[in-house]
């Protein structure tokens, strides 16, 4: 290699650490801050809308399990006041539930008519004073 040629391999050289090692202006550095708040402040948001859809997810199953607990309220009731008012009926107590699901309170009006005030209470209120009582 002759000396010329050396010379400009190693001014090549100098010129890629330079670049590596370059130190950045103050512009550079306020748009690499500027985007890392961006990034964070993106994160924090997806942060809050994570925890806003697992609060929505567990209040969701909240409310499934407070419904399968009304649901075996309902059953209890009407096994209970079958077995003491007509005790033939107590066996068909699956079937009135499939028949009435979800319109408790026309089954409730049913029994109010047919038994009048021996009727079993399934209001919803009456579910609320009991389920701190009842083991499900």
């Amino acid at each position: 290699m002759t000396r010329g040629n050396q010379r400009e391999v190693d001014r090549a050289r100098a010129q890629a650490r330079a670049a590596k090692h370059k130190k950045t202006s103050k512009d550079e550095n306020k748009a690499r801050a500027k985007t890392a708040l961006s990034s964070a402040e993106i994160m924090r948001q997806k942060q809050v809308e994570a925890e806003k859809r697992k609060a929505a997810e567990a209040e969701k199953k909240a409310k499934a399990e407070e419904k399968k607990k009304y649901i075996k309220f309902i059953r209890r009731t009407l096994t209970d006041f079958y077995r003491m008012e007509a005790p033939d009926k107590v066996d068909n107590v699956g079937k009135i539930m499939e028949k009435f699901a979800g319109k408790w309170a026309r089954l409730q009006k049913g029994l109010e008519k047919t038994y009048a005030e021996k009727a079993p209470d399934l209001s919803d209120e009456a579910f609320q004073k009991v389920k701190t009582k009842m083991a499900f």
